[in-house]
């Protein structure tokens, strides 16, 4: 859903014969090249679009009215709403008269439909399919009259306004014609142009007293098949598939009473009364006008989300998709460029700048209800609510089948990978046992080479101590003493430094086997649990496959063959309702 501001047509009629004769002159300016005006001597206001006097009804449709009639065909409401001083041009704009015959000089209403019907009759060669209806309504002293059905109103409560689920305004007890060509619209739009309440005063001899709602209905349908789409255009323009969304969407011409002034109007009895409440419907318009663009302006303070009154009003409640809601606005302010009507010109000015604030919440309308919708929704739930229920049955079956054995291959893969660990720690302690006792035996053979050493200093063969002279033998015998002293000293440092090594040695081996010792015993209790886990789950399985009538035997092995693989390993699970124990065969029992 988008955001659209309301936009703002302002045109000018041009001054009236009497107005002429009696010597009134243009208040009004228009700057050239901008859409912008200038009343009186300084104030200037800008809009969307500004058509002085000599602009005709064709250009002024092309400019404003025509992209509102394309949004239209493309799914969007749209709404047409002119307002302005009774005398100003609004019927003669609208095309909601009965004097208007010439080409030319046709209206709004008269251009859109001819616009309409000629784009649905190109699109319906390509495939559309689509659907007219027509409603005429008049709101003639707080009262609905259905314009096309006027008998209906009398001796019942006629229309009445209500409100949907989702807080669009419905319409009850209001005839919608349905139109097989463009004439039978028009020729709605004629009978109900008759049937509107008109009167003579003295500004206008042809005044309208009621406000006018004159509505289209489409609803259209894409039913080209997928062939045309594949072997279509490349562009893939103006191809679709069969049962294509429905789209539905309606445009209001809206034809408002011209405000006025009873002192200038001479209206008395039935026509004052009228006069008092056209302007109070448009006051009520304009309150709802001033609040939401008091909400979407530019004043910060006033943007807590006041009260829009549209129930003061049924005009206003008639109007309340329009303003502020899914509808595609276009207001039509016409004004009189006398200087004798310069206030209420200004007046209408002021109201229509007020009108460019507002901010509708626009979509594209998709009929929800529509046949060709709930069939493919319907056969999709169905779809996908058969398959959920064949993925529940087949996950409950697997799981029930394959809890068992799924665990039982988990538990025997860490058990192998346990017992692989162990077989690596043995070895490695074997290897590391048998290089202490290789050290402890380099030690004791060092020491007795020491020993030996030691002796034979003092008793070398073939001469002793004594056979020698004084002189020589006390010569000879301190350096051999001084030798033998210093190598003893440094086997005996060697012997020291390799007893302290194989301590280190043996201290570090006990710390690790008694690490290994933890980490294995530690792992057996984890595999323990794991097993009377696996086992409380089996139970709890094997009774529900008794409670549910299926013979246990038939689904589940003798305790001697359920676990094929557990007696080869060593494992063994003990029955049902007993204690679990895991008993593993210890190849380095003597090792730890």
């Amino acid at each position: 859903m988008s955001s659209s501001t309301v936009r703002v047509a302002l045109r000018i009629r041009p001054l009236s014969p009497q107005e002429h004769l009696n010597g009134e002159t243009e208040c009004v300016t228009q700057l050239p090249g901008v859409p912008q005006i200038v009343i009186g001597a300084d104030r200037a206001f800008t809009f969307d679009h500004v058509f002085a006097s000599e602009v005709g009804q064709e250009q002024m449709y092309d400019d404003s009215i025509k992209p509102l009639v394309t949004q239209f065909l493309q799914g969007y409401n749209a709404t047409v709403l002119a307002y302005g001083q009774t005398g100003s041009g609004k019927t003669f704009s609208m095309g909601t008269g009965l004097t208007q015959t010439e080409a030319e000089a046709q209206g709004v209403v008269p251009q859109a439909i001819s616009e309409i019907w000629s784009h649905l009759e190109k699109r319906a060669q390509g495939g559309l399919t689509y659907s007219i209806d027509v409603s005429f309504l008049e709101l003639y002293n707080e009262d609905l009259i259905d314009l096309l059905n006027p008998r209906a109103a009398v001796g019942s409560r006629g229309p009445t306004i209500r409100e949907d689920s989702r807080g669009n305004m419905v319409l009850v007890g209001v005839e919608r014609m349905a139109a097989q060509k463009q004439s039978d619209i028009l020729e709605y739009l004629h009978q109900g142009a008759l049937s509107r309440t008109t009167a003579s005063t003295d500004m206008n001899r042809t005044s309208s007293r009621s406000h006018a709602i004159f509505t289209i209905h489409l609803r259209q349908q894409d039913r080209r098949s997928s062939t045309l789409y594949s072997n279509g255009d490349a562009a893939g323009e103006n191809v679709g598939m069969d049962g294509g969304p429905s789209i539905v969407s309606k445009i209001h011409f809206v034809d408002l009473a011209g405000s006025e002034r009873i002192k200038r109007t001479g209206a008395a009895g039935d026509r004052a009364k009228e006069g008092i409440s056209i302007n109070a419907g448009l006051l009520a318009l304009g309150n709802v006008i001033s609040a939401l663009g008091s909400v979407t302006g530019g004043d910060r303070s006033a943007r807590r989300t006041p009260h829009v009154p549209y129930r003061d009003s049924k005009l206003t409640r008639l109007l309340q998709d329009s303003l502020g809601g899914n509808s595609q606005t276009l207001m039509l302010a016409c004004i009189s460029p006398s200087s004798k009507n310069s206030p209420e010109s200004l007046n209408t000015i002021r109201y229509a700048n007020r009108a460019r604030n507002i901010r509708n919440r626009v979509a594209v309308n998709f009929d929800k209800n529509s046949s060709a919708e709930l069939s493919i929704l319907k056969t999709e739930v169905a779809r996908l609510r058969g398959e959920l229920s064949k993925h529940k049955l087949q996950r409950r079956q697997s799981a029930a089948a394959l809890s068992d054995s799924s665990d039982s291959a988990v538990l025997v893969r860490e058990v192998e990978q346990l017992r692989q660990r162990n077989t690596d720690l043995v070895q490695r302690l074997n290897i590391a046992q048998r290089r202490v006792m290789e050290l402890e035996n380099d030690r004791d053979a060092l020491r007795e080479q020491v020993a030996g050493m030691g002796g034979s200093v003092h008793s070398t063969p073939g001469l002793s101590a004594g056979q020698l002279p004084a002189e020589e033998s006390a010569a000879s015998t301190r350096p051999n003493s001084l030798f033998a002293e210093s190598d003893v000293l440094s086997r005996s440092n060697v012997l020291e430094t390799i007893d302290r090594e194989l301590a280190e040695q043996a201290s570090r081996h006990e710390n690790q086997i008694g690490s290994v010792r933890r980490h294995y015993e530690s792992k057996l209790e984890l595999v323990q649990e794991t097993l009377g886990i696996v086992q409380k789950e089996r139970d709890v399985a094997l009774q529900r496959l008794a409670n549910a009538g299926t013979p246990v035997s038939a689904r589940t092995p003798s305790n001697a063959s359920s676990q094929p693989g557990s007696r080869a390993m060593g494992i063994e699970v003990q029955p049902a309702g007993t204690p679990t124990r895991l008993r593993i065969p210890s190849r380095a029992g003597k090792a730890l």
